[in-house]
């Protein structure tokens, strides 16, 4: 190889490396993505990959997620109640808040209404979230299908969010034509108001299964004050006959929010 044709090389092998170089240096001036909390990266002073130092805590992201059963459909006449089972599997994080839907369908799978609400659950809590009072105007519910909404999740810690001390009292049921009413009351024992306090109950028969279900809300609950509350749960005539009034008012559990 001639001096001139290495010389010739060398200079290209120069040219392409300050070329690399200038396009190198426009990409990362101006072309390449800014790092963001979802690059699956650990960039812009993340203690770790998408969490940490401007992203979401570590702590959270890597969180267990909610879980929740299948739904339970009841009927009385036209009137439907549902239940479902959610639970939080973290003890260090409640989820302050989150969204949840429900889906109501007929025997042929034709949806016939969907519900959308909130709720809440603190650190380690499995409880029963029941909607009730339901009408379908047209066709016959055969089932319903509950989802959680993952990305509505709130996260608080317990020192934020822990539930406070609230004591039901004297709780009784009674049969009155069509329906189940239990009665009791609920005393708030902390110096503070209680914003929301919802009590509910299942209708529990003489075999010990769960026939209904239904729920009321209390509002603004001063500090240490009493109140009471009725719940009526709509029930068949074949249904009224078997009822357990003492398992019904062991069923009855109380959803408290600060």
């Amino acid at each position: 190889m001639s001096a001139r044709l290495g010389k010739q090389l060398l200079y290209g092998f120069m040219y392409l490396v300050l070329l690399g170089a200038v396009a190198w240096g426009i990409y990362f001036v101006a072309l390449r993505p800014a790092p963001t909390c979802f690059d699956n990266r650990q960039n812009q002073g993340e203690t770790g990959i998408d969490c940490g130092g401007p992203c979401i805590p570590c702590e959270i992201k890597n969180l267990r997620p909610l879980s929740a059963s299948q739904a339970v459909l009841y009927s009385a006449d036209r009137l439907f109640s549902i239940s479902a089972q959610v639970t939080n599997p973290n003890i260090n994080f409640g989820a302050k808040s989150f969204g949840y839907s429900i889906d109501i369908y007929d025997g042929s799978g034709n949806l016939l209404r969907t519900i959308n609400n909130t709720s809440f659950l603190y650190p380690g809590e499995t409880k029963n979230i029941i909607e009730a009072g339901i009408r379908i105007a047209t066709g016959i519910p055969a089932r319903a299908d509950f989802k959680l909404n993952a990305e509505s999740i709130v996260w608080e810690s317990p020192e934020e969010f822990f539930r406070p001390s609230v004591e039901l009292k004297d709780v009784n049921v009674s049969v009155e034509r069509d329906q189940v009413v239990v009665n009791g009351s609920a005393a708030n024992l902390n110096n503070y108001i209680v914003s929301r306090l919802t009590v509910n109950a299942f209708l529990v028969d003489n075999t010990g299964k769960r026939v209904g279900a239904s729920k009321t809300v209390l509002n603004n609950i001063g500090a240490f004050r009493v109140e009471s509350f009725r719940i009526f749960i709509p029930a068949d005539r074949e249904v009224l006959e078997t009822v357990d009034a003492e398992a019904t008012g062991r069923s009855v559990f109380m959803e408290i929010l600060k």
